[in-house]
Parts: C-alpha cells; structure tokens; sequence
C-alpha cells in the first residue's frame, strides 16, 4: 500500500487502517457504541442479524473485492467502519461512524479510501444505497464525486463513481483491456440481501 493513501495519514484525531479478522473485538465494540438511527441507516433492518453478518466478514476480507477498513482514535478505540464487497467488479459501499465522531471528516476519509482501493484493485464501478433522508451520507458521497440517482425505492437514492476511466489514467495500475458498462444492482449489499428480506420472528 502506499504512503500516499489518504488512510495511512493521522487526521484530526483519527486514522483509517485496513481491519482484519483479529479486530472482531473492536468491532463489536463499536457496533455496540452505535446509536439505533446509526445502525438502521447502515444496515435498513433492525436487530441483531445484520451486525453478525458485518462481523463474519471481517473473516473474508481480502483487500480487493472484500475490503474492510476502521477508523480508529488516537487510543486506537475503533469509532468508525467501511467496507465494501464487489461482485462483478461492480463493488457497493457502506460507511458507519460513532455520532461523537461525525462532521469531523471521517466519513469523507473513509469514502475516499475504498474509492483508491477500488481504483487499485480493478473495480469498474463503486456505489452505495442510502436513506432518502440521511442528507449527511449523501452530501459525504457528493463530497467525493458520486452522482445521485433514485433508488429501488423512494425512500432511498443511490449513490455512483464509475472509476475504470480513472482506473485507466493511473499509469501504476496493471491495465486489463477495454472496460464495460455494468448496470447498478438495485438491491443492498449482496451479503445482507437475504437479511433483509427473510421474516423475522
């Protein structure tokens, strides 16, 4: 990895490093920390289903179609997480962050740091489902150059950088031939699709 990513850099307070399966601890930590509208904003379903889903995948991360990064305090307490899962090289996104640690930034380092890991590993297009009203995330995506488009629902918006143009502009990345076109799924996080589909009790 190198030096210049944005998530190698101390800021304000916090940095952002790549998490791995021994960091399950500080996870649950942090998912515990979360306030309710935080965790139904990251995961659209309530209860604890989703979060263990979150966890498991700290187990498959592999750095480039399953990334998983934390944003951790100067104490190196987690207070924010990132990740995203690409399938098709067509990679969704997903951001939490503690509420005392909101509007200081994180949200956008952390944004910015799955998009030049995304660039890096190949992906052809990185995109997010967001909450019509989660103004926050949006404006956080907007902040890095992602375009807005309605959701599957009203109720959310789907948010999109397609990055095989800068991907092909980067003279230090491996080249694989002409890019496609994929269309955006419109569903969320293919791991948690089932989650949130599936009745509850």
């Amino acid at each position: 990895m190198s030096a210049r990513h944005p998530w190698g850099m101390i800021g304000e307070g916090f940095r952002i490093r790549p998490a791995t399966q021994a960091d399950h601890p500080a996870l649950a930590g942090l998912i515990r920390q979360m306030d309710k509208s935080g965790l139904y904003e990251r995961h659209f379903a309530h209860g604890d289903a989703p979060n263990q889903a979150l966890l498991q995948r700290l187990a498959e991360a592999d750095g480039r179609d399953r990334v998983v990064l934390l944003g951790v305090g100067a104490d190196g307490t987690a207070i924010a997480h990132a990740e995203y899962v690409s399938v098709a090289a067509v990679a969704e996104f997903a951001l939490m962050v503690l509420p005392a640690w909101r509007g200081r930034g994180l949200g956008q380092a952390l944004l910015a740091a799955l998009l030049e890991i995304a660039v890096r590993s190949g992906q052809s297009r990185l995109h997010g489902l967001i909450q019509a009203g989660n103004t926050a995330a949006i404006r956080v995506a907007r902040g890095q150059g992602f375009t807005v488009g309605i959701g599957d629902e009203r109720a959310t918006v789907i948010v999109s950088r397609h990055i095989a143009q800068e991907r092909a502009a980067d003279p230090t990345v491996p080249q694989t031939g002409a890019s496609i076109t994929i269309p955006i799924p419109v569903r969320h996080d293919p791991d948690r699709t089932a989650l949130h589909r599936c009745p509850g009790p």
